[in-house]
């Protein structure tokens, strides 16, 4: 594909749309982290997992239409992977030690 295949046409249409990608994806990473006694647990699981995919193709559409928002939806993609799959809690101690 030729890099001027996709010229970015408006700025800030780019941005706002980034931008909401972006913050959905943040919310769902915080939404996947309810307890698994919560009844819309796996509901939350499924829209986080979409919201992974978008904002991994959004980092590659940007990344092809050579725009310097893909620095940020990198950085979003890789906080969503790390913030869901974190552990914050005390460690578990084993039985017997």
């Amino acid at each position: 594909m030729a890099p001027a295949s996709f010229p970015v046409a408006d700025p800030a249409l780019l941005f706002w749309s980034l931008a909401l990608v972006h913050v959905m994806g943040l919310a769902s990473m915080l939404m996947a982290r309810l307890p698994q006694s919560h009844r819309v647990h796996a509901l939350c699981h499924r829209g986080f997992i979409a919201c992974l995919i978008v904002v991994a193709a959004a980092t590659m559409f940007t990344i092809i239409a050579q725009s310097n928002w893909w620095v940020w939806s990198g950085t979003i993609f890789s906080i969503m992977a790390v913030g869901a799959t974190a552990e914050w809690g005390q460690p578990a101690e084993a039985a017997g030690f």
